[in-house]
């Protein structure tokens, strides 16, 4: 299924781009959406500061930090709107037919869509503003109750499916990468690897372990009065200079906690108002990230927030099968994140693993590709109406990467040629054969099978869902029965009616 013949064009239940006559999925729809929401972050005031943090003369501070917030979120959302060339994840319910006219694959797809997976821009519109607002004050709060984060948090980030542009159904949830600098240069002593200041060790795929070198160990006689803020990162390593993920981890959340004590509390909650409403904040901790939970009535946003390192890109690893970073997905910088590596040999493998991240690299290869975050969504969608739950937005998106690089070289306008239809099919089976291979190699390093621990019998289940699908697929005359399976029982109940 890797082409498209001419039969699977205009025959064969797939239809051509137009079939649905919805605007081939309402294109650019969530693009406006989220330049109105920034420009509407952008121009609204912001609550004043408790009186328990705020000093006589901070007033100008707060406004200088606010708007170097803000700043941040804007570089992240042109990045999020930039080099848009498919449809978005954004609409407005107004879009939504009453009555859709469904002849094919391709319109049965574009109106599920449409119904079931777009983000809608009332939602989108709210829970950005809601965010802006609590993780700003969140995010000033910390700076003030803690003197190394103040001056080494340099930079924050959207991360997952917003950055990416695909999130779908609800933008209820965020991810958010706090990006921390150290005291020391990223600097690499070829010569001599143990004067690096941080030796970068790639002892698992996927994983690296971080040594601190000669100056990062001279912190605290180095660095005269400034070692009062830098003792933090100097507290950061274990008896032999590695810096353990857990001690890290353990600071931010404790910079974290002392933010939120800063919110005023109602019945030993924090409470932020953002437009007159008042929501409460609760939090969860798992994996790398630290939750806030924003409530209120049946209004629920979770965001998480994943504290990082960052190393340029002339860092990057080499050799024990890394592929090197393409030319046009280069972007300076990449991370790692402190998530345990739960493959290590003892317990120093695991307190002293941290991911790598490649999420701004990862983006670029996206771009470009007409239908194929459509297509991703598609299945996302699938995944989570057949109760997939193992298989991780980001292996489905793992999937993709590999499809990419392969097309660049065998069929490289097979993402522009082929409409939503076939690419749903293609990639359909393309996830039955990850299933049955029990793999799903990490794209930056083929050793590693992000899915090598899924139990057996989650894997067959999941194939033998994925073969009912395809074999569905392959009878364009049983087109309608798709929706099934991209449906939830509820949902297909109700959307039988337009059937």
């Amino acid at each position: 299924m890797s082409g498209r013949p001419d039969r699977d064009r205009n025959g064969n239940g797939n239809g051509g781009n137009n079939g649905g006559g919805l605007g081939w999925w309402l294109k650019g729809a969530g693009a406006a959406a989220v330049v109105g929401g920034l420009g509407y972050w952008l121009t609204r005031n912001s609550e004043p500061a408790s009186s328990s943090v705020a000093t006589p003369n901070s007033s100008q501070q707060v406004v200088r930090e606010r708007k170097g917030f803000l700043s941040s979120l804007a570089d992240s959302l042109q990045a999020i709107t930039e080099n848009s060339t498919t449809t978005e994840s954004a609409i407005s319910r107004s879009q939504v037919p009453a009555r859709p006219s469904i002849t094919n694959l391709n319109s049965l797809l574009a109106d599920i869509y449409v119904r079931y997976i777009a983000l809608k821009k009332e939602d989108f519109q709210l829970h950005y503003n809601v965010f802006t607002e609590v993780f700003g004050r969140l995010h000033r709060y910390m700076k003030q109750v803690d003197k190394y984060y103040e001056r080494y948090s340099s930079n924050v980030q959207f991360a997952g499916s917003h950055y990416d542009r695909l999130r779908i159904q609800k933008p209820d949830e965020f991810d958010m990468d706090i990006v921390i600098d150290v005291p020391v240069n990223m600097h690499r002593d070829l010569a001599n690897p143990e004067e690096s200041d941080i030796v970068i060790e790639p002892k698992y795929p996927g994983f690296v372990q971080l040594r601190a070198g000669t100056q990062y160990q001279r912190i605290l006689i180095r660095d005269g009065h400034d070692c009062l803020i830098n003792r933090t990162a100097y507290e950061w390593l274990d008896d032999r200079n590695y810096i353990l993920r857990s001690k890290f981890t353990d600071w931010f959340k404790s910079v974290a906690n002392r933010g939120l004590n800063q919110f005023q509390t109602k019945n030993g909650l924090p409470v932020c108002v953002v437009d007159g409403v008042q929501y409460t904040i609760r939090t969860s901790s798992g994996g790398p990230a630290w939750t806030i939970i924003i409530e209120a009535g049946l209004f629920r946003l979770d965001v998480d927030l994943v504290p990082a390192l960052k190393f340029p890109e002339n860092r990057w690893l080499e050799g024990r099968s890394y592929r090197r970073i393409p030319m046009e997905c280069r972007r300076d910088f990449w991370m790692v994140v402190p998530k345990p590596n739960k493959s290590g040999q003892n317990t120093f493998d695991e307190q002293r693993s941290w991911r790598i991240a490649l999420q701004d690299q990862e983006k670029q290869l996206l771009n470009n590709t007409y239908s194929l975050r459509q297509t991703i969504r598609l299945m996302k969608k699938l995944r989570d109406a057949q109760g997939m739950n193992k298989i991780a937005s980001y292996y489905i998106k793992t999937l993709f990467f590999w499809e990419i690089e392969d097309k660049k070289t065998t069929d490289p306008t097979f993402w522009k040629q082929n409409d939503i239809a076939t690419l749903f099919k293609h990639m359909v089976n393309k996830f039955y054969i990850a299933m049955d291979r029990g793999n799903i190699p990490y794209f930056w390093n083929k050793n590693h099978n992000m899915i090598e621990n899924l139990n057996s019998n989650i894997k067959n289940e999941y194939k033998r869902k994925i073969s009912a699908l395809i074999a569905i697929l392959e009878n364009s005359y049983n087109y309608k029965l798709v929706a099934k399976y991209l449906l939830t029982p509820e949902e297909y109940n109700t959307y039988q009616y337009f059937l």
